[in-house]
């Protein structure tokens, strides 16, 4: 049996759903939100009244040239990931019903109060409100400049009706069709992140992490016995407004794997004018077993083979190769002479190796290994990523920001996408972005309003070069945060003036290896730890370094940190507290059954590797920044490195100023009273003649219990006569 063609989003998240997040963030309480909703700034989305009369909010009138799509099908044929993946590939804007409807909810605008009740009762919301909803949206100037696609919209023949009306003429209809029993197969395994409100299938898409898997649930929709009701409600929705979109609509078969519908879209999206932005991920790496990495499979850039010419060769070895050799005679010269014979060095760093004249065979350092870094705008800054915390509270400080940012500096806000949608329900339109793999080619710097997690997070959103971030503490223990939100516009404002401290935070690349391949890459800033999770039993972990074996860890744990994470897993741990400055990567066991296993500190040119034994009682769990937790089996490895591209954060003094006012801040570093000096002793001078007047002086004193008297030796030259009095000691004996 064959469905029909859709209006109604069911793939992605329902009203109902609307109502259970909101109520599982505890923002639909009406007693215990209604302070915050009167504090908080709300301004009407509707079509009749526009939110903001701001050059960047404005709205345009749609033409011909937009590109619009309609993606509709039965619950169960993929809609929702169909629409995610055409919005990274092709960057049109994705509008799902469902996330505009709980954005007017959760931040009660006008349309928001009308559509509450219907959305607490999980029925479908009336026209008048859905309709200019989403025309409010498309009117939008990223809609009109990018192209959109439409998910959950329209549903039925009046909201087509009043999409053409609008002038949003769309260019195709995809209708997607699957046979009932892959349907009901799909909807079977379907689950819901309530915190991300991202739909997985454990069968067909299924979480990349035992976190998240732990928090997937059920929509009730999708249980056994509302299936039924679910295909029927869609197949009275749809009927009538099947034969209208049939001229213009392209019929694709859902029951085919991912990629494949995903490229048949593609191929008609693209006849239309819409250019590919980005293409499917790259390849897996090979890495062979037992051995080091090549150095350019976890992401390291190609300066070994680009420093292959001139006097960089590629290898230690390659290097003594172009070493010209010093003949017999001239050897002979040297020791007739008595000059030292001439040294010449090779510098290797993990990546290149570089060789170096030694003048007059003197060794030396060339210098600090790392010093401090100022930052100079060679021209003004155009573009600034805006992250914030999840905290609907902050959400008037991200308005306050972003309105500074735009109307006094005259920048570019590029914002997340949940954080555009919140934005957009209090009458400010900001930039997002759909992939962050471009994101530092167009971003000057960032900015963090937060906590240190935030920080984890930027990381996470630059794989290769990440812009200089400023962070303001809105967090909990600041660390890394040391500007206060306060100061924002006299901070912003000596930043885009420049000359500005850095400090370079070394990152960590980390891969997963399973059956010799990288299937996994993550970028730690912090630390990246190895544990035995919910396993009674010790880990069993052996260790290599360089392709080295080093021992074998049988502890709860181990734990490879970057300098930044010194004070964070690792200091807990018992690791040292190490400057962020340090080019080192530290390497400390969680509770080692031994008493002679202590933390150590690597070079930041060490290439670490975990494998997990095959003697293992059980497996592992690897987590990276203490997220993205992934199951690591016997015999998979976990491969540990620098990553080239560092984070630099903006200091409020300079390196060693910021970090020791955090120390101090948020652990009180050495924080002690002060121990009290011992008693001062007071010098006396002894009397001109000795007649046992001393003798009773000092017995009576210390009788009184007064502090000691000393007595002077008058031949001692140290002793001065005392202030105002005369010097009669040059005759006592």
């Amino acid at each position: 049996m064959e469905a029909f063609a859709p209006p109604f989003q069911t793939a992605t998240k329902t009203c109902q759903q609307s109502f259970n997040n909101a109520k599982h963030r505890n923002l639909l309480h009406p007693q215990r939100n209604r302070t915050a909703y009167r504090r908080r700034r709300v301004l009407s989305l509707s079509a009749e009244k526009p939110n903001s009369s701001r050059e960047d909010a404005k709205q345009l009138q749609p033409s011909r040239k937009t590109r619009g799509f309609l993606l509709w099908g039965p619950p169960g044929s993929g809609k929702s990931t169909i629409c995610e993946a055409l919005s990274h590939t092709h960057g049109l804007v994705h509008i799902s019903t469902g996330s505009l409807l709980r954005a007017h909810v959760l931040y009660e605008t006008e349309l928001g109060v009308k559509a509450r009740p219907f959305v607490k009762q999980g029925v479908p919301v009336p026209d008048d409100i859905v309709i200019p909803m989403v025309l409010e949206r498309l009117r939008h100037v990223d809609c009109i400049r990018r192209g959109f696609l439409l998910d959950g919209f329209p549903r039925n023949v009046d909201q087509l009706n009043a999409l053409n009306r609008a002038g949003f003429h769309y260019r195709i209809a995809f209708m997607l069709h699957a046979t009932r029993d892959t349907l009901e197969r799909r909807i079977r395994y379907r689950r819901l992140d309530p915190e991300t409100d991202i739909l997985y299938n454990l069968k067909l898409r299924p979480a990349d992490s035992q976190e998240v898997l732990e928090r997937l649930v059920i929509l009730d929709k999708d249980r056994a016995a509302n299936v039924p009701e679910l295909f029927a409600s869609y197949g009275r929705a749809t009927a009538e407004l099947f034969e209208l979109l049939s001229p213009r609509s392209v019929r694709i078969d859902a029951d085919r794997a991912f990629d494949d519908v995903l490229e048949d879209i593609s191929s008609h999206v693209e006849r239309t004018g819409v250019r590919r932005m980005h293409k499917k991920p790259r390849s897996k790496t090979r890495v062979a077993p037992l051995v080091a990495t090549p150095p350019d499979s976890l992401g390291r850039a190609n300066a070994v083979r680009e420093h292959q010419t001139g006097d960089r060769p590629a290898s230690a070895a390659a290097a003594m190769r172009t070493m010209k050799t010093a003949t017999q005679s001239e050897v002979q010269e040297s020791i007739r002479s008595g000059k030292k014979s001439p040294i010449t060095l090779i510098r290797c760093d993990g990546y290149m190796c570089e060789r170096e004249g030694v003048a007059d065979s003197h060794i030396a350092f060339r210098g600090a290994a790392t010093e401090q870094v100022m930052l100079v705008w060679s021209s003004r800054p155009r573009t600034v990523l805006l992250l914030v915390k999840k905290d609907p509270d902050l959400m008037s400080s991200v308005i306050e920001a972003a309105r500074y940012l735009l109307e006094v500096e005259n920048m570019k806000v590029i914002v997340e996408p949940q954080v555009q949608t919140q934005a957009l329900a209090n009458g400010l339109f900001l930039d997002s972005f759909v992939s962050s793999e471009a994101l530092h080619q167009k971003v000057d710097f960032v900015i963090c309003l937060g906590g240190d997690g935030l920080i984890l997070h930027v990381s996470t959103l630059f794989r290769t070069a990440v812009p200089p971030v400023i962070s303001f503490n809105l967090g909990s223990l600041g660390f890394l945060t040391p500007f206060q939100f306060e100061d924002f516009r006299t901070e912003i404002a000596e930043v885009l003036k420049g000359n500005c401290n850095l400090s370079l935070r070394m990152r960590l690349t980390c891969g997963i290896i399973r059956q010799g391949y990288v299937e996994h890459e993550f970028q730690v800033l912090n630390e990246v730890v190895v544990d035995r999770g919910a396993s009674p039993y010790l880990s069993n972990l052996d260790c290599f370094c360089d392709g080295k074996y080093i021992t074998t860890v049988q502890a709860d744990g181990i734990i490879m940190s970057t300098p930044t994470g010194s004070t964070a897993y690792s200091m807990s741990a018992g690791g040292s507290m190490v400057h962020p400055s340090v080019p080192a990567i530290l390497f400390t066991p969680i509770c080692p059954h031994s008493l002679s296993f202590r933390p150590i500190v690597f070079p930041d040119s060490a290439q670490l590797r975990i494998e997990i034994s095959e003697d293992a009682r059980s497996h592992a769990w690897a987590s990276f920044d203490g997220k993205s937790r992934q199951q690591l089996r016997r015999g998979d490895g976990l491969l540990v490195e620098m990553n080239l591209f560092p984070v630099p954060t903006i200091n409020k003094t300079d390196h060693t100023g910021d970090w020791f006012q955090s120390l101090d801040r948020a652990f009180n570093f050495n924080s002690r009273a002060m121990q009290k000096p011992l008693p001062r002793k007071r010098l006396l001078r002894p009397p001109v003649k000795g007649n046992g007047t001393l003798q009773k002086t000092k017995k009576r004193e210390a009788k009184e219990g007064k502090e000691e008297v000393l007595y002077l030796d008058p031949k001692d030259p140290v002793n001065t006569p005392l202030e105002g009095s005369e010097d009669k000691t040059s005759g006592m004996k």
